[in-house]
């Protein structure tokens, strides 16, 4: 038993390696890139647009890629657009009111504060735009909003011609929609390599602390101060009218800040929406797997995640089973507010049939089909082809041979004395033979488990080094391939410990 649960960490780390965690290369270029493009795109931004040019605040990372918790490949960016309206935040009608509607979402009603706009000197020039920003009843409209800034994104598109050249390389860009999202489509012309990135580009309006929508989880000693509207329509609803009222609340830096120093969480939660992705779960978003980690973090210390990464991948595809079986993830800042109310009951049946079979396979001890679930079959073939399966394929075969060797031990110990009277010496030999054969490929195992150790051990204090070096730019990058170093070691010192393990007892 403790064999199987040990190639189960084994495996899982492997597949997170092989087909889950960011390529370094591929995060440093991505993110260096879309930097140096997208500053000299948001400076053309701000020469069709007075008010985007004056107000537009700042740019933020959002999303799995600024959380570290993204899957497989970067090859999309969630970039919030900061816009300051420019009138007073605080409650009231002479600032901004803020009405609690379907649960997740507020009204935004500004009375006085924008009726007062036209009568600055700059109304001509900058404020103008916000006209169409509001509706009979004084509510801010979500999607005039978006479509505000979409329309400067256009315009820039077609000013650049749909390119942009930035250290000596051309970029094409496009911008399509895809329901209320708009993205733009960053690609190269030339370079030795193919860069392909997506960039969704939300605007949001910043509120800061001391205000707070009544009726939402409020976090104890956070450093974090602010927190977000998002012009995202509620899709449960019909009426259009309601429906562009309505803007998404986000909290993303406290939910940020939760999960920072859980050491096994990101691992956890990225092999979870690996097997939500193998599985065929599109209507589980990843923001709802997201939010059970963040209720099983609220009911826990940070001690917690120290577990065996085997053991924390159980328990969580367990709590996903069992959301999906009862039909409800509540939203962690408002409970009323069930994430998955609109999927499909019997999507959901589906959904629950398929994790009831992976967890009878984790309990079974079937660590094939377990890691199995988490590829497809272009990636369960090739890593077939994998050195590590091949290899793990050997170690399963001289395992079996240790086995072997001590039932004949044993089972020979009572008749020893008896067959010494009468076998000659030579007897022994091939078994002799065969047991030194196994002692060398121990002993030669231990040895490169131990260089190996090593090997991280120095690549986590070159990375530090790098991290002071560069002043913490790029942190992203650095705390993922920190996260992944820190794990890989603790799964190979494992495995140096059974395998010395075994060396003693044979």
């Amino acid at each position: 038993m403790a064999a199987k649960k040990k190639n189960l960490d084994v495996y899982l780390s492997e597949i997170f390696k092989q087909f889950i965690a960011l390529k370094e290369n591929d995060l440093k270029r991505s993110q260096e890139v879309f930097k140096s493009v997208f500053e000299s795109f948001k400076q053309k931004m701000g020469e069709q647009c007075n008010f985007f040019n004056k107000y537009a605040s700042q740019v933020l990372y959002a999303g799995s890629v600024y959380d570290g918790i993204k899957v497989s490949k970067l090859d999309e960016f969630d970039m919030d657009i900061v816009i300051r309206l420019p009138i007073n935040y605080d409650d009231g009608e002479n600032g901004i009111i803020i009405e609690n509607d379907e649960p997740g979402f507020v009204k935004l009603k500004i009375i006085k504060a924008f009726d007062n706009l036209d009568k600055q000197k700059e109304w001509d020039t900058c404020h103008k735009v916000t006209r169409d920003w509001r509706d009979s009843e004084k509510y801010l409209l979500q999607n005039k909003f978006r479509q505000w800034l979409h329309k400067i994104v256009q315009k820039t598109l077609n000013d650049l011609d749909g390119k942009i050249t930035v250290h000596g390389v051309t970029y094409l860009m496009k911008f399509k929609s895809s329901g209320p999202a708009y993205t733009l489509n960053i690609r190269n012309v030339d370079g030795d390599e193919e860069f392909l990135l997506d960039v969704d580009l939300v605007p949001v309006i910043r509120f800061m602390l001391p205000r707070w929508p009544e009726g939402y989880r409020t976090v104890e000693n956070s450093q974090i101060k602010e927190w977000l509207v998002v012009p995202k329509p509620n899709k449960a609803i019909q009426d259009e009218t309601q429906k562009n009222r309505l803007w998404r609340l986000s909290f993303q830096d406290y939910e940020r800040d939760m999960i920072k120093g859980c050491q096994q969480l990101k691992t956890t939660i990225r092999l979870v929406k690996k097997l939500r992705d193998s599985l065929g779960m599109k209507a589980i978003a990843s923001y709802y797997i997201k939010t059970l980690f963040l209720w099983k973090v609220q009911a826990n210390d940070k001690k917690y995640w120290q577990k065996k990464i085997s053991v924390h991948f159980r328990e969580m595809v367990e709590e996903l089973y069992n959301a999906i079986n009862d039909g409800k993830i509540p939203y962690f800042w408002n409970e009323n507010n069930n994430l998955i109310q609109g999927v499909r009951p019997s999507l959901l049946q589906l959904y629950a049939k398929k994790l009831k079979e992976v967890l009878d396979s984790i309990d079974s001890n079937d660590v094939e089909k377990t890691v199995f679930s988490l590829l497809n079959t272009n990636e369960i073939n090739e890593f077939k082809s994998s050195e590590f399966y091949k290899s793990q394929e050997a170690n399963n075969i001289n395992n079996n041979n240790i086995n072997v060797s001590r039932q004949v031990s044993v089972a020979s110990t009572s008749s020893v004395k008896c067959a010494s009277e009468v076998d000659s010496p030579k007897t022994e030999k091939p078994r002799d033979d065969n047991l030194l054969n196994i002692l060398k490929s121990l002993m030669g195992k231990v040895d490169r488990l131990t260089m190996k150790v090593d090997q991280l051990e120095e690549r986590l204090i070159q990375l530090e080094k790098e991290k002071q070096k560069n002043n913490d730019n790029c942190s992203i990058l650095e705390d993922e391939k920190k996260e992944e170093l820190s794990n890989e070691k603790t799964t190979v010192n494992r495995d140096s410990e059974d395998a010395i393990s075994d060396l003693l007892l044979l």
